[in-house]
């Protein structure tokens, strides 16, 4: 993982470094611009050093460079013919997923291996990740048209089949075994991930005082949300349904710290971001806990298993779809519908009763 250090050269004027491996060695890159160093360091984090250099690289030659977040920006910008609504959805996809990872890569730098690791890595369901998917090749073959680049990579980019498929659900033994693989530090954490069923953004952007210990409940009706350029800032959640009030086990929140700005926090006190969390804690614990468990959940599976632990219950899906912030009950049935054999079963004991005797 890349680092910044603040550093001073022999005439007393600040600079910072970045310092990241390359090629196997250590190294570092140097900016008199703390933000371009935080810029940088990001980029490297999210995509490789080699990566954030090829795109530095770009932005130093002397010809106007336009990067993914500005040409897409752009595409939105002169569509016609789409209602607001759409509108409005596309610049979330380019806010909350395209910006973070390929935004500060210039168009004629960006490659099929970099929108593969981007689809890779993306959280939520099949159908909605070929929807941005697609809204990316839309936007890149328009660049294609206006001469920017010669081809477009994210055309025909493999995506995941099925919403099944992409899921990954645990048991209580399963779960288990990799909370004990998690460091002592970030299990309150996890346990939160797992227990609210609450998305990233919204559990890392929690105060103390959105829990009510005496009602045993949390208030979640913000989230973080990253955009280029500008960095994480906190806003509203995905949806006006996500903004709820959900109730948790009194255990669970009497194990959590609330002296600090924000419930969980990272090492150095500050907010939690998950391009440090994923490859430092989740990934090694997940490294450990594969022998035992023979699956490799993401992060976002917690929230999944929380869906599932609650439907193998017998919790209502009306019910999970409050606890979980779904805009709508047909999204928590059709993400989950197929984990709910009751109404099934009910259907067969009345069929049964047409069988003739035989």
């Amino acid at each position: 993982m890349a680092s910044i250090r603040r550093r001073e050269r022999k005439d007393g004027s600040v600079y910072w470094a970045v310092l990241y491996k390359y090629q196997g060695k250590q190294t570092s890159s140097s900016f008199g611009d703390r933000q371009e160093a935080v810029d940088f360091q990001s980029l490297a984090n999210r995509t490789s050093p080699e990566k954030a250099r090829e795109v530095w690289a770009a932005r130093l030659r002397p010809q106007r460079v336009v990067t993914v977040e500005q040409w897409v920006n752009e595409h939105i910008d002169h569509l016609s013919g789409v209602q607001a609504n759409t509108i409005g959805q596309y610049r979330a996809y380019l806010a909350n997923d395209i910006a973070p990872v390929l935004g500060f890569i210039p168009l004629t730098e960006l490659t099929d291996r970099d929108v593969a690791r981007w689809i890779q890595d993306m959280e939520g369901s099949a159908g909605t990740i070929r929807n941005k998917q697609r809204f990316l090749s839309s936007a890149l073959s328009t660049a294609v048209k206006a001469g920017h680049i010669t081809s477009n990579p994210a055309a025909g980019a493999r995506l995941p089949r099925s919403e099944r498929r992409e899921m990954t659900f645990l048991t209580k033994e399963e779960f288990g075994i990799l909370h004990d693989s998690v460091t002592e530090y970030w299990k309150p954490l996890v346990q939160f991930l797992a227990i609210s069923g609450a998305r990233w953004g919204e559990a890392t952007a929690l105060r103390p005082g959105d829990v009510n210990r005496e009602e045993g409940t949390v208030r979640i009706s913000r989230a973080w949300k990253y955009t280029a350029g500008t960095g994480y800032t906190v806003g509203a959640p995905k949806s006006a349904k996500s903004v709820r009030t959900i109730n948790l086990p009194q255990a669970l929140l009497d194990r959590l710290d609330y002296d600090h700005e924000w419930l969980f926090i990272n090492r150095d006190r500050g907010p939690v971001r998950i391009h440090g969390f994923r490859p430092r804690v989740w990934e090694p614990a997940v490294e450990r806990a594969e022998l035992k468990i023979h699956k490799r959940p993401r992060i976002h599976d917690l929230r999944h298993c929380c869906a599932s632990w609650l439907i193998q219950s017998g919790t209502p899906l009306a019910v999970v779809q409050a606890h979980l912030g779904h805009e709508s009950i047909e999204t928590t049935v059709g993400t989950y519908g197929h984990l709910d054999r009751r109404s099934g079963q009910a259907a067969a004991n009345v069929l049964a009763a047409f069988l003739p005797d035989l």
